[in-house]
């Protein structure tokens, strides 16, 4: 756990991995380098995230999600 004011910090987004299709949109994208493909996995690090939702708006499958934010809808 980290100190400070990142203690309980969620992450602004969540990546769900059943509706990725590994186009690539989001990582296109993402100017801090937050998302990245590995294999056919998709990476998110929270740590350099600055909530631009520029991924969330480009992916075509909705697999990008904010968690938190103007854009989060509760989605249960």
């Amino acid at each position: 756990m980290s100190a400070g004011n990142d203690r309980g910090k969620q992450p602004f987004l969540e990546i769900l991995h059943e509706k990725c299709i590994g186009c690539g949109a989001c990582v296109a994208v993402c100017e801090p380098i937050s998302l990245q493909h590995e294999g056919l996995d998709l990476k998110f690090e929270a740590e350099t995230c600055i909530s631009c939702v520029e991924c969330f708006r480009v992916c075509p499958t909705a697999a990008v999600v904010p968690t938190r934010g103007r854009y989060y809808k509760d989605l249960e």
